[in-house]
């Protein structure tokens, strides 16, 4: 793919563009499903994909297309100052480097052994409990992905890394009918439990099967790690400094922001998450601390954006996909993780432990400020006693980060962004009235 990249920028430096950009893609997806216990399928997408940043005078275009043939490409260069998405730029945009970087680890499955661990979790999950009904859906799906990038500068990067998620599905019932679910991500099937996988989907069903009502009150709240990834993927643009820029974040840096218990760390890798060694600008990535015991210590950066802010680059380049402009994006962005347990949690409240959350489109990225369904179960005496169906909760993401007590160590990733379960003081449950 170098090749096609380096043709690709003598050809737009032929076209009078000062400065160029080439970003390759190809993303390869497997995935092998059984529905219903007895309907197998696999899947296979391949995807690949060239996108260009293009410097003109004053201004940068955008142009994107799936890698069919190198011509039509040579098109979209030749048009790009009529059809792609333009920009004014005040400041540099691309890395002025001129330096080599290559990172791969991929890693064969046995596609085999895939297909026997499908069949195994939803064995496992069917035989739980005489009250699961049925294994919705029993997957393991599997992602390789690799990346290449050349600019005009001399800057030639190569990243390549596979992952794998397996995740089961399941319908229990008793007088009422719920789901289940669970999944667990790596970037081996060694580091897959898939037992517990299986396990765990039909415990989550069982445990719904008799809901209680609630009253409004207020206590100690514990967000799952699944919500409270949700959460912080959701208003992680308070951590971009293209935030800073558009004045859409109340952090400042150097200053007290959350709870002593916060610590952010934005890294190269972490298990659950994916492999970023360099960013989508081509800029090695070296792992970073946002925010320390509750104070920020810096926004992250892209190219762009620390050049407009005179700040440190953090190397957090993100495209998601190459049909995307480059915009600033976590690595492993993750809250950091405590030794307790998050039964030490349960242990320390009587309170509300918060399973499943609705209706986080519907918050406002910029005041932080939310409005939830949720459900999930009353903890009394360090243990889930009553399932919680169709509460509310209403308060600020500033606000839960300050109120955050202790974190656990079950860390869990929705994306690039993870976090652990977190105890969090003083929220109102909303119930019957």
């Amino acid at each position: 793919m170098f090749e096609l990249a380096e043709r690709l920028l003598d050809y737009s430096k032929s076209k009078g563009f000062s400065q160029c950009e080439i970003y390759i893609e190809k993303i390869l997806e497997k995935s092998f499903d059984l529905k219903n216990e007895t309907d197998f399928s696999k899947g296979l997408t391949e995807t690949i994909g060239v996108a260009l940043r293009l410097v003109k005078g004053k201004f940068v275009f955008f142009v994107n297309s799936t890698v069919n043939d190198e011509k039509s490409i040579e098109r979209l260069i030749d048009n790009a100052s009529s059809i792609g998405f333009s920009k004014k730029i005040d400041v540099q945009i691309l890395p002025q480097l001129n330096e080599e970087l290559s990172f791969s680890e991929i890693n064969l499955f046995d596609e085999t052994k895939i297909k026997d661990a499908v069949y195994e979790m939803s064995s496992i999950a069917k035989n739980a409990d005489k009250r699961i009904q049925n294994v919705k859906s029993s997957s393991i799906n599997t992602i390789e992905k690799h990346i290449w990038l050349m600019n005009s500068y001399g800057l030639k990067s190569h990243q390549a890394y596979n992952t794998v998620d397996a995740q089961v599905s399941v319908l229990a019932k008793d007088k009422i009918e719920e789901i289940g679910w669970y999944d667990q991500k790596g970037f081996s099937l060694d580091e897959i439990d898939f037992e517990n996988i299986a396990k765990t989907a039909s415990i989550r069903a069982i445990e719904k099967l008799s809901p209680s009502s609630f009253s409004t009150k207020k206590l100690s709240v514990i967000l799952s790690n699944e919500v409270m990834s949700y959460m912080l993927r959701y208003f992680f643009n308070i951590f971009s400094a293209q935030s800073v820029i558009d004045k859409t974040t109340k952090l400042e840096l150097g200053k007290r922001a959350f709870s002593s218990s916060i610590s952010i760390i934005d890294d190269i890798f972490a298990k659950g998450g994916i492999k970023f060694f360099v960013d989508e600008e081509g800029i090695k990535k070296t792992p970073t601390i946002v925010v320390e015991n509750g104070e920020l210590k810096t926004f992250l950066h892209n190219t762009y954006t620390s050049n407009k802010l005179k700040s440190q680059n953090t190397a957090n380049a993100r495209r998601y996909g190459f049909v995307n402009p480059i915009k600033v994006g976590p690595a492993n962005f993750y809250l950091k993780p405590t030794d307790k347990s998050l039964q030490d949690l349960f242990d320390s409240i009587d309170g509300f432990y918060i399973t499943e959350i609705m209706g986080m489109h519907m918050a406002n990225p910029v005041s932080g400020d939310f409005s939830l369904g949720v459900n999930g179960f009353l903890i009394e005496s360090g243990q889930k006693t009553h399932y919680i169906k169709a509460s509310t909760f209403s308060d600020n993401f500033y606000n839960i980060l300050n109120k955050t007590m202790a974190v656990a160590n079950d860390l869990y990733f929705t994306g690039s962004v993870g976090s652990p379960s977190v105890w969090v003081a003083d929220c109102v449950i909303g119930g019957e009235n």
